[in-house]
This record gives structure tokens, C-alpha cells and sequence, in this order.
């Protein structure tokens, strides 16, 4: 094997690792919503527990960036990518966090009566995880327009967001809505909307790792 051919392979890992942790935050983020809705303590409280495993897959990760760098000198679009694997992972250790976060409501919820749905609590939740696999996949397949096309489905989230947080203020002002629920629904819903603009983050690595140039499109 030549040293090109050993040195892809190594990027090559590298992104298999990406999609490793990727998977787990997408995971996470669906069982903490579902804990949310059943009001499933148990769920939630492992879901709180496994977020140390995603932060060992960011160390593992970042270890493994920061050797390659050391040992290869990487330069250019090597070493563009490997920038963008950083900084993804740690959008990505957030992601898992605001999981967790959700997962944390889910317990505070435990002696609130709630009654009050929204589809689109449902809605915002799969559109998060869609955004965070699409930026992933547009990585490994240098896929720019993919990556733009993340940065675009932001809005239909921010628009859920919005649209969560007028049917609760509606319940509120209509008293069909318990007080606690509602803090703890709109928090929830801020987590998922803040989960998007991490997914959009990784989507702008991944045109600075295609192009060499980052252009912040974010807030965050």
C-alpha cells in the first residue's frame, strides 16, 4: 500500500467515525423526544446516561485528527477536511447535548398534567435529524449542493419554532394548556430549534472543506 493510498484510508476512518457519532446524536435526539411525549422517565434518564458516550466518540475523534496532523502534515484539502472534522465534532457533542437537555424536561415533567399536543412538535424533531444526516452525508459524498440544501431547510424549522410557540401561547391565553407543561414544551422546542442551527453549522464546514472558504451563514 503506497502512502497516498494509507493516508486516504485514514481520512477515510475518520469519516466513518463521523457518521458513527452522527448516528448516536440522531438516536439520541428521537428517543429524547419520545421520552418527552410518553412522559418515559426511564428513557430519558438513559438517554441523559449515554450522552458520555458521545462525548468519548468526540475525544476519540478529535485524538485521532489531532495524531494525523502531527504525523502526516497534512496541507490544503487534507488538511481542510480534517479542520472541518474538528470543528463538526463539536457541533456535534452539542447536538447530544440539547438530547439530553430534552431528556431532562421529560423528568421535570413527571407531576405536570398535560394534555396539550402539537404535530408540530413531531415535525421539527424530524426535521432536525433529516438536517443533521443530509450535512453528514453531504460530507463523506462532497456533495455542496446537499450541503446548501441544509442550510435551506433551516427555515422550516425556524417556522415550526414559531409556529409551536403560538399554539402555546394560544393554550395559554385559552387556559387548556398546564403552566408548567407549556415552559417545559417551549423548551423543548428551543432545544430542537437550536439542534437545527448546529446542523446548518456542520453543513458550512462542509463547503469550507469542499471550497477553503467558511462563510458564517449562523448565529451560533
Amino acid at each position: 500500500m503506497t502512502y497516498r493510498n494509507q493516508f486516504d484510508k485514514e481520512l477515510e476512518e475518520l469519516k466513518i467515525s463521523l457518521i458513527h457519532m452522527g448516528d448516536m446524536v440522531i438516536k439520541h435526539i428521537n428517543e429524547g423526544f419520545q421520552s418527552f411525549l410518553s412522559l418515559d422517565s426511564s428513557l430519558a434518564q438513559s438517554i441523559i446516561e449515554k450522552d458520555k458516550l458521545v462525548n468519548e466518540q468526540e475525544y476519540k475523534i478529535e485524538k485521532e485528527c489531532m495524531r494525523i496532523i502531527l504525523r502526516e502534515q497534512p496541507v490544503a484539502k487534507d488538511l481542510r477536511l480534517i479542520t472541518a472534522v474538528l470543528k463538526m465534532i463539536t457541533d456535534l457533542e452539542r447536538i447530544g447535548d440539547h438530547a439530553a437537555d430534552i431528556s431532562k424536561m421529560t423528568i421535570f415533567m413527571e407531576n405536570t398534567h398535560h394534555h396539550f399536543e402539537t404535530k408540530q412538535a413531531g415535525l421539527i424533531t424530524k426535521a432536525c435529524a433529516k438536517m443533521i444526516s443530509q450535512a453528514l452525508e453531504s460530507f463523506v459524498n462532497n456533495d455542496i449542493e446537499l450541503a446548501y440544501e441544509v442550510i435551506r431547510e433551516d427555515d422550516i424549522v425556524d417556522n415550526y419554532f414559531e409556529e409551536i410557540k403560538n399554539a402555546v401561547a394560544n393554550a395559554i391565553r385559552s387556559s387548556s394548556i398546564d403552566a408548567d407543561y407549556a415552559l417545559y414544551l417551549m423548551m423543548v422546542a428551543k432545544y430542537l430549534e437550536r439542534i437545527g442551527d448546529h446542523a446548518v453549522n456542520i453543513a458550512e464546514w462542509v463547503i469550507f472543506s469542499i471550497t477553503g472558504e467558511h462563510k458564517k451563514l449562523n448565529p451560533i
